[in-house]
Protein backbone atom coordinates (compact mmCIF):
# COMPACT_ATOMS: atom_id res chain seq x y z
CA UNK A 1 0.00 0.00 0.00
CA UNK A 2 1.28 3.48 -0.89
CA UNK A 3 -0.27 6.44 0.85
CA UNK A 4 0.31 10.08 0.01
CA UNK A 5 0.37 12.37 3.04
CA UNK A 6 -0.06 16.06 2.30
CA UNK A 7 1.38 18.14 5.13
CA UNK A 8 4.09 17.04 7.56
CA UNK A 9 3.13 19.15 10.52
CA UNK A 10 2.47 17.58 13.89
CA UNK A 11 -0.46 15.43 12.69
CA UNK A 12 1.01 14.44 9.35
CA UNK A 13 4.49 13.55 10.55
CA UNK A 14 3.44 11.47 13.53
CA UNK A 15 0.92 9.57 11.42
CA UNK A 16 3.49 9.02 8.66
CA UNK A 17 5.96 7.57 11.14
CA UNK A 18 3.41 5.18 12.63
CA UNK A 19 2.24 4.10 9.16
CA UNK A 20 5.88 3.50 8.20
CA UNK A 21 6.36 1.39 11.33
CA UNK A 22 3.54 -0.83 10.09
CA UNK A 23 5.30 -1.36 6.75
CA UNK A 24 3.18 1.08 4.76
CA UNK A 25 5.01 3.24 2.23
CA UNK A 26 4.38 6.94 2.81
CA UNK A 27 5.11 9.48 0.10
CA UNK A 28 4.65 12.90 1.63
CA UNK A 29 4.42 16.43 0.29
CA UNK A 30 5.66 19.36 2.37
CA UNK A 31 6.19 22.99 1.40
CA UNK A 32 8.16 24.20 4.41
CA UNK A 33 11.89 24.32 3.71
CA UNK A 34 12.59 24.20 7.45
CA UNK A 35 10.67 20.96 7.85
CA UNK A 36 12.32 19.41 4.80
CA UNK A 37 15.81 20.39 5.93
CA UNK A 38 15.17 18.87 9.35
CA UNK A 39 13.88 15.64 7.82
CA UNK A 40 17.02 15.33 5.70
CA UNK A 41 18.83 15.12 9.06
CA UNK A 42 16.19 12.67 10.34
CA UNK A 43 14.90 15.23 12.82
CA UNK A 44 11.40 16.51 13.50
CA UNK A 45 10.82 20.26 13.67
CA UNK A 46 9.07 19.82 17.03
CA UNK A 47 9.69 17.80 20.16
CA UNK A 48 7.90 14.47 20.43
CA UNK A 49 9.44 11.68 22.53
CA UNK A 50 11.12 9.02 20.40
CA UNK A 51 10.21 10.59 17.05
CA UNK A 52 13.75 11.44 15.91
CA UNK A 53 14.94 7.89 16.57
CA UNK A 54 12.10 6.50 14.48
CA UNK A 55 12.87 8.92 11.64
CA UNK A 56 16.43 7.60 11.51
CA UNK A 57 15.01 4.16 10.78
CA UNK A 58 12.18 5.14 8.43
CA UNK A 59 13.43 8.03 6.29
CA UNK A 60 13.92 6.87 2.70
CA UNK A 61 12.91 3.36 3.73
CA UNK A 62 9.17 3.73 4.30
CA UNK A 63 8.90 7.54 4.45
CA UNK A 64 9.76 9.61 1.40
CA UNK A 65 9.38 13.38 1.00
CA UNK A 66 8.70 15.00 -2.36
CA UNK A 67 7.79 18.41 -3.75
CA UNK A 68 5.10 17.04 -6.09
CA UNK A 69 3.40 13.76 -6.97
CA UNK A 70 3.82 11.90 -10.24
CA UNK A 71 1.88 9.01 -11.78
CA UNK A 72 4.82 6.71 -10.97
CA UNK A 73 4.12 7.12 -7.24
CA UNK A 74 1.01 4.94 -7.63
CA UNK A 75 -0.77 6.38 -4.60
CA UNK A 76 -3.63 4.23 -3.27
CA UNK A 77 -4.84 6.61 -0.56
CA UNK A 78 -4.33 10.35 -0.21
CA UNK A 79 -4.19 11.64 3.33
CA UNK A 80 -4.72 15.36 4.03
CA UNK A 81 -3.40 16.54 7.39
CA UNK A 82 -2.95 20.29 6.93
CA UNK A 83 -4.07 22.74 9.60
CA UNK A 84 -7.23 24.83 9.64
CA UNK A 85 -6.36 28.18 11.23
CA UNK A 86 -8.85 30.97 11.78
CA UNK A 87 -8.86 33.93 9.43
CA UNK A 88 -6.88 36.77 10.98
CA UNK A 89 -8.91 38.71 13.50
CA UNK A 90 -11.99 36.52 13.12
CA UNK A 91 -13.57 33.29 14.29
CA UNK A 92 -14.03 32.00 10.71
CA UNK A 93 -12.10 28.89 9.58
CA UNK A 94 -9.53 29.50 6.86
CA UNK A 95 -9.53 26.66 4.32
CA UNK A 96 -6.66 27.98 2.20
CA UNK A 97 -4.34 25.14 3.32
CA UNK A 98 -7.02 22.54 2.62
CA UNK A 99 -7.68 23.96 -0.85
CA UNK A 100 -3.93 24.03 -1.57
CA UNK A 101 -3.63 20.40 -0.46
CA UNK A 102 -6.44 19.38 -2.80
CA UNK A 103 -4.82 21.33 -5.61
CA UNK A 104 -1.55 19.43 -5.05
CA UNK A 105 -3.08 16.09 -6.14
CA UNK A 106 -5.04 17.21 -9.20
CA UNK A 107 -2.39 16.00 -11.66
CA UNK A 108 -2.47 12.41 -10.31
CA UNK A 109 -5.97 12.01 -8.86
CA UNK A 110 -8.23 10.02 -11.21
CA UNK A 111 -11.15 9.16 -8.91
CA UNK A 112 -10.06 5.63 -8.12
CA UNK A 113 -8.07 6.59 -5.03
CA UNK A 114 -9.49 7.11 -1.57
CA UNK A 115 -8.97 10.51 0.01
CA UNK A 116 -8.89 10.63 3.81
CA UNK A 117 -9.34 13.98 5.47
CA UNK A 118 -7.82 14.38 8.93
CA UNK A 119 -7.86 18.17 9.24
CA UNK A 120 -10.30 19.75 11.70
CA UNK A 121 -13.11 21.40 9.77
CA UNK A 122 -16.63 22.75 10.25
CA UNK A 123 -19.42 20.19 9.98
CA UNK A 124 -20.40 19.63 6.33
CA UNK A 125 -17.13 20.84 4.81
CA UNK A 126 -16.08 17.43 3.47
CA UNK A 127 -19.36 17.02 1.60
CA UNK A 128 -19.73 20.62 0.47
CA UNK A 129 -16.13 21.50 -0.43
CA UNK A 130 -13.97 18.40 -0.82
CA UNK A 131 -16.25 16.01 -2.72
CA UNK A 132 -17.32 18.53 -5.41
CA UNK A 133 -13.68 19.48 -5.99
CA UNK A 134 -12.56 15.87 -6.42
CA UNK A 135 -15.49 15.04 -8.70
CA UNK A 136 -14.65 18.00 -10.90
CA UNK A 137 -10.92 17.25 -11.34
CA UNK A 138 -11.58 13.55 -11.98
CA UNK A 139 -14.59 14.15 -14.21
CA UNK A 140 -16.79 11.69 -12.33
CA UNK A 141 -20.13 11.94 -10.46
CA UNK A 142 -19.91 13.04 -6.84
CA UNK A 143 -21.45 9.72 -5.77
CA UNK A 144 -18.43 7.86 -7.21
CA UNK A 145 -15.83 9.86 -5.30
CA UNK A 146 -14.18 7.93 -2.43
CA UNK A 147 -13.79 10.13 0.65
CA UNK A 148 -13.53 9.43 4.36
CA UNK A 149 -13.21 11.72 7.35
CA UNK A 150 -11.04 10.18 10.07
CA UNK A 151 -10.32 12.63 12.89
CA UNK A 152 -6.93 12.80 14.60
CA UNK A 153 -7.36 12.69 18.40
CA UNK A 154 -3.88 12.17 19.83
CA UNK A 155 -2.29 14.21 22.59
CA UNK A 156 1.05 15.88 21.96
CA UNK A 157 3.77 14.02 23.79
CA UNK A 158 2.08 10.62 23.34
CA UNK A 159 1.09 10.66 19.69
CA UNK A 160 3.12 7.69 18.44
CA UNK A 161 1.72 5.49 21.21
CA UNK A 162 -1.86 6.74 20.97
CA UNK A 163 -2.04 6.41 17.18
CA UNK A 164 -1.58 2.67 17.69
CA UNK A 165 -4.00 2.38 20.63
CA UNK A 166 -6.87 4.86 20.35
CA UNK A 167 -10.09 3.81 18.60
CA UNK A 168 -10.13 5.26 15.08
CA UNK A 169 -13.36 6.96 14.01
CA UNK A 170 -14.28 6.56 10.35
CA UNK A 171 -17.06 8.31 8.45
CA UNK A 172 -17.32 8.00 4.67
CA UNK A 173 -19.49 9.04 1.75
CA UNK A 174 -20.11 5.47 0.54
CA UNK A 175 -19.54 1.85 1.51
CA UNK A 176 -16.45 1.35 -0.65
CA UNK A 177 -14.71 4.38 0.87
CA UNK A 178 -15.63 3.14 4.35
CA UNK A 179 -14.12 -0.30 3.71
CA UNK A 180 -10.92 1.12 2.21
CA UNK A 181 -10.40 3.44 5.15
CA UNK A 182 -11.09 0.59 7.55
CA UNK A 183 -8.52 -1.62 5.83
CA UNK A 184 -5.86 1.07 6.29
CA UNK A 185 -6.55 1.77 9.95
CA UNK A 186 -6.78 -1.89 10.90
CA UNK A 187 -3.08 -2.03 9.96
CA UNK A 188 -2.40 0.74 12.49
CA UNK A 189 -4.72 0.39 15.48
CA UNK A 190 -6.74 -2.37 17.13
CA UNK A 191 -10.12 -0.65 17.26
CA UNK A 192 -11.99 0.95 14.35
CA UNK A 193 -15.36 2.62 14.91
CA UNK A 194 -17.49 3.25 11.83
CA UNK A 195 -20.08 6.03 12.01
CA UNK A 196 -23.01 6.67 9.72
CA UNK A 197 -21.84 9.79 7.91
CA UNK A 198 -19.02 12.20 7.18
CA UNK A 199 -20.78 14.76 9.34
CA UNK A 200 -20.86 12.42 12.34
CA UNK A 201 -17.09 11.93 12.13
CA UNK A 202 -16.48 15.66 11.70
CA UNK A 203 -18.63 16.38 14.72
CA UNK A 204 -16.94 13.80 16.98
CA UNK A 205 -13.59 15.55 16.61
CA UNK A 206 -15.16 18.92 17.46
CA UNK A 207 -17.14 17.46 20.37
CA UNK A 208 -14.05 15.83 21.89
CA UNK A 209 -12.04 19.05 21.92
CA UNK A 210 -14.87 21.41 22.80
CA UNK A 211 -15.92 19.18 25.69
CA UNK A 212 -12.44 19.58 27.16
CA UNK A 213 -12.57 23.35 26.61
CA UNK A 214 -15.91 23.60 28.46
CA UNK A 215 -14.79 21.21 31.21
CA UNK A 216 -11.73 23.35 31.92
CA UNK A 217 -13.82 26.52 31.74
CA UNK A 218 -16.02 25.20 34.57
CA UNK A 219 -12.97 24.71 36.79
CA UNK A 220 -11.70 28.18 35.93
CA UNK A 221 -15.07 29.80 36.70
CA UNK A 222 -15.35 27.95 40.03
CA UNK A 223 -11.84 29.12 40.88
CA UNK A 224 -12.89 32.73 40.33
CA UNK A 225 -16.06 32.26 42.39
CA UNK A 226 -14.05 30.86 45.32
CA UNK A 227 -11.67 33.80 45.26
CA UNK A 228 -14.64 36.14 45.39
CA UNK A 229 -15.14 34.76 48.92
CA UNK A 230 -11.43 35.17 49.71
CA UNK A 231 -10.87 31.40 49.40
CA UNK A 232 -8.06 29.75 47.43
CA UNK A 233 -9.87 28.26 44.45
CA UNK A 234 -7.34 25.51 43.68
CA UNK A 235 -7.37 24.20 47.24
CA UNK A 236 -11.17 24.35 47.38
CA UNK A 237 -11.61 22.37 44.14
CA UNK A 238 -9.10 19.75 45.29
CA UNK A 239 -11.05 19.34 48.53
CA UNK A 240 -14.40 19.19 46.71
CA UNK A 241 -13.09 16.35 44.51
CA UNK A 242 -11.32 14.42 47.27
CA UNK A 243 -12.82 10.94 47.68
CA UNK A 244 -16.07 12.01 46.03
CA UNK A 245 -16.53 10.08 42.79
CA UNK A 246 -19.34 12.27 41.50
CA UNK A 247 -17.11 15.34 41.46
CA UNK A 248 -14.40 15.74 38.84
CA UNK A 249 -14.07 19.51 38.71
CA UNK A 250 -11.09 20.48 36.56
CA UNK A 251 -8.25 22.25 38.31
CA UNK A 252 -7.89 25.82 37.01
CA UNK A 253 -5.31 26.69 34.41
CA UNK A 254 -4.74 28.03 30.93
CA UNK A 255 -6.62 26.33 28.09
CA UNK A 256 -4.91 26.68 24.72
CA UNK A 257 -2.99 24.81 22.09
CA UNK A 258 -3.50 24.42 18.36
CA UNK A 259 -6.85 22.64 18.78
CA UNK A 260 -8.65 24.05 21.80
CA UNK A 261 -7.93 27.67 20.88
CA UNK A 262 -10.06 27.37 17.73
CA UNK A 263 -12.28 24.28 17.73
CA UNK A 264 -15.16 25.97 19.57
CA UNK A 265 -15.24 28.54 16.77
CA UNK A 266 -15.08 25.84 14.09
CA UNK A 267 -17.88 23.87 15.82
CA UNK A 268 -20.17 26.90 15.91
CA UNK A 269 -19.34 28.07 12.38
CA UNK A 270 -22.39 26.39 10.83
CA UNK A 271 -24.66 26.47 13.88
CA UNK A 272 -27.73 28.66 14.07
CA UNK A 273 -27.81 31.17 16.91
CA UNK A 274 -29.05 29.45 20.04
CA UNK A 275 -28.33 29.28 23.78
CA UNK A 276 -26.19 26.21 23.05
CA UNK A 277 -24.01 28.10 20.58
CA UNK A 278 -23.53 30.94 23.05
CA UNK A 279 -22.68 28.47 25.81
CA UNK A 280 -19.87 26.95 23.72
CA UNK A 281 -18.52 30.36 22.69
CA UNK A 282 -18.77 31.84 26.19
CA UNK A 283 -16.73 28.96 27.61
CA UNK A 284 -14.02 29.59 25.02
CA UNK A 285 -13.99 33.33 25.63
CA UNK A 286 -13.79 32.81 29.38
CA UNK A 287 -10.72 30.61 28.98
CA UNK A 288 -9.16 33.25 26.76
CA UNK A 289 -9.77 35.88 29.46
CA UNK A 290 -7.34 34.16 31.85
CA UNK A 291 -4.44 35.87 30.09
CA UNK A 292 -5.81 39.22 31.25
CA UNK A 293 -5.79 38.03 34.88
CA UNK A 294 -2.03 37.60 34.63
CA UNK A 295 -1.54 40.91 32.82
CA UNK A 296 -3.52 42.76 35.47
CA UNK A 297 -1.56 41.07 38.25
CA UNK A 298 1.74 42.07 36.65
CA UNK A 299 0.58 45.66 36.13
CA UNK A 300 -0.57 45.94 39.76
CA UNK A 301 2.70 44.62 41.24
CA UNK A 302 5.47 45.49 38.78
CA UNK A 303 6.76 48.30 36.58
CA UNK A 304 7.96 47.77 33.02
CA UNK A 305 11.46 48.69 34.22
CA UNK A 306 11.44 45.81 36.72
CA UNK A 307 13.47 42.81 35.69
CA UNK A 308 11.27 39.73 35.30
CA UNK A 309 11.73 36.15 34.11
CA UNK A 310 9.07 34.14 32.29
CA UNK A 311 9.34 30.37 31.94
CA UNK A 312 6.91 27.73 30.64
CA UNK A 313 6.29 28.93 27.09
CA UNK A 314 4.64 26.03 25.18
CA UNK A 315 0.87 25.69 25.63
CA UNK A 316 1.32 22.86 28.13
CA UNK A 317 4.07 21.20 30.15
CA UNK A 318 2.77 17.64 30.56
CA UNK A 319 3.40 15.62 28.46
CA UNK A 320 6.47 17.49 27.19
CA UNK A 321 6.01 19.57 24.06
CA UNK A 322 7.80 22.39 22.29
CA UNK A 323 4.59 23.58 20.61
CA UNK A 324 4.02 27.34 20.91
CA UNK A 325 0.83 27.36 18.83
CA UNK A 326 -2.17 28.61 20.76
CA UNK A 327 0.00 29.15 23.83
CA UNK A 328 -1.48 31.46 26.48
CA UNK A 329 2.08 31.96 27.72
CA UNK A 330 3.17 33.38 24.36
CA UNK A 331 0.12 35.66 24.27
CA UNK A 332 1.01 36.92 27.76
CA UNK A 333 4.62 37.64 26.76
CA UNK A 334 3.43 39.49 23.65
CA UNK A 335 1.02 41.60 25.69
CA UNK A 336 3.73 42.39 28.22
CA UNK A 337 6.05 43.35 25.34
CA UNK A 338 3.41 45.87 24.26
CA UNK A 339 3.40 47.30 27.80
CA UNK A 340 7.16 47.84 27.65
CA UNK A 341 8.41 44.68 29.39
CA UNK A 342 11.46 42.93 27.93
CA UNK A 343 11.61 39.76 30.06
CA UNK A 344 14.20 37.06 30.45
CA UNK A 345 12.85 33.93 28.76
CA UNK A 346 13.38 30.26 29.53
CA UNK A 347 11.85 26.89 28.77
CA UNK A 348 12.89 23.28 29.31
CA UNK A 349 11.67 22.04 25.92
CA UNK A 350 10.92 24.91 23.49
CA UNK A 351 13.46 25.86 20.84
CA UNK A 352 15.29 29.17 21.28
CA UNK A 353 15.03 30.28 17.64
CA UNK A 354 11.31 29.56 17.50
CA UNK A 355 10.65 31.44 20.73
CA UNK A 356 12.65 34.51 19.71
CA UNK A 357 10.92 34.56 16.33
CA UNK A 358 7.62 34.82 18.20
CA UNK A 359 8.25 37.14 21.18
CA UNK A 360 10.78 39.68 22.39
CA UNK A 361 13.03 38.90 25.33
CA UNK A 362 16.42 37.64 26.47
CA UNK A 363 16.80 33.86 26.10
CA UNK A 364 18.50 31.75 28.78
CA UNK A 365 19.16 28.02 28.61
CA UNK A 366 19.42 27.78 32.41
CA UNK A 367 16.56 28.97 34.59
CA UNK A 368 18.84 29.83 37.51
CA UNK A 369 20.78 32.18 35.24
CA UNK A 370 17.57 33.68 33.89
CA UNK A 371 16.32 34.76 37.34
CA UNK A 372 19.45 36.58 38.55
CA UNK A 373 18.44 39.98 40.02
CA UNK A 374 14.82 39.53 38.88
CA UNK A 375 11.93 41.05 40.83
CA UNK A 376 9.51 38.37 39.66
CA UNK A 377 9.45 34.85 38.22
CA UNK A 378 6.39 33.84 36.19
CA UNK A 379 5.95 30.07 35.70
CA UNK A 380 3.27 29.70 33.03
CA UNK A 381 2.98 25.99 32.34
CA UNK A 382 3.09 22.80 34.40
CA UNK A 383 6.27 21.07 33.25
CA UNK A 384 7.30 18.44 35.78
CA UNK A 385 10.79 19.92 36.25
CA UNK A 386 9.34 22.90 38.12
CA UNK A 387 8.51 20.58 41.02
CA UNK A 388 12.25 19.95 41.45
CA UNK A 389 13.35 23.59 41.60
CA UNK A 390 15.37 24.62 44.65
CA UNK A 391 13.48 27.51 46.22
CA UNK A 392 16.44 28.64 48.30
CA UNK A 393 18.58 28.84 45.16
CA UNK A 394 15.86 30.81 43.36
CA UNK A 395 15.30 33.35 46.11
CA UNK A 396 19.04 33.81 46.57
CA UNK A 397 19.48 34.63 42.88
CA UNK A 398 16.56 37.05 42.74
CA UNK A 399 16.45 40.51 44.31
CA UNK A 400 16.72 40.44 48.08
CA UNK A 401 13.52 42.34 48.93
CA UNK A 402 9.87 41.96 47.89
CA UNK A 403 10.23 39.26 45.27
CA UNK A 404 7.34 37.49 43.57
CA UNK A 405 6.77 34.04 42.12
CA UNK A 406 3.63 33.69 40.02
CA UNK A 407 3.35 29.91 39.62
CA UNK A 408 0.06 29.80 37.74
CA UNK A 409 -0.26 26.00 37.69
CA UNK A 410 1.13 25.41 41.22
CA UNK A 411 3.85 23.48 39.41
CA UNK A 412 6.46 23.98 42.15
CA UNK A 413 4.19 21.93 44.43
CA UNK A 414 4.06 22.35 48.24
CA UNK A 415 6.85 24.90 48.59
CA UNK A 416 7.67 26.18 52.12
CA UNK A 417 6.69 29.80 51.44
CA UNK A 418 6.57 30.75 55.15
CA UNK A 419 10.32 30.29 55.39
CA UNK A 420 10.84 33.19 52.96
CA UNK A 421 9.22 36.35 54.37
CA UNK A 422 10.40 38.46 51.41
CA UNK A 423 8.62 36.16 48.91
CA UNK A 424 5.04 36.57 47.70
CA UNK A 425 3.90 33.30 46.11
CA UNK A 426 0.88 33.45 43.76
CA UNK A 427 -0.98 30.70 41.92
CA UNK A 428 -4.17 30.56 39.89
CA UNK A 429 -5.93 29.83 43.17
CA UNK A 430 -5.16 33.21 44.76
CA UNK A 431 -4.29 35.50 41.87
CA UNK A 432 -7.56 37.45 42.33
CA UNK A 433 -7.40 37.78 46.11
Amino acid sequence: MNIGVIGLGYVGLTFSVVAGLKGINVIALEKSELIKENLKKCKAHFFEPGLDDLLKVLMNQHLFVKDAYSKEDKIDIFFITVGTPLLNGSSTPNYAYLESALDSIKSVYDGSQLLILRSTIAVGTTRKLVIPYLAKIAGIPETDVLVAFCPERTIEGKAVKELQELPQIIGANNKKALLLAESLFREITNTVVKVDSLEAAELIKLFNNTYRDIHFAVGNVFNEIAQGYNINGVELIQTANLGYERSNIALPGFVGGPCLEKDAYILTENMQDSPGKQFVLNSRKYNESLEEQVIKWVQSHLKSTDKICITGLPFKGRPDTSDLRGSNSIQIVNKLNQLGFHPNLHDFVAYKDEVLATVNGNWFDDLYDAIIDCQALLILNNHQKYSNLELHKITSAMKNENIYILDYWSAMNQIPVKLYPNLTYITAGNILI
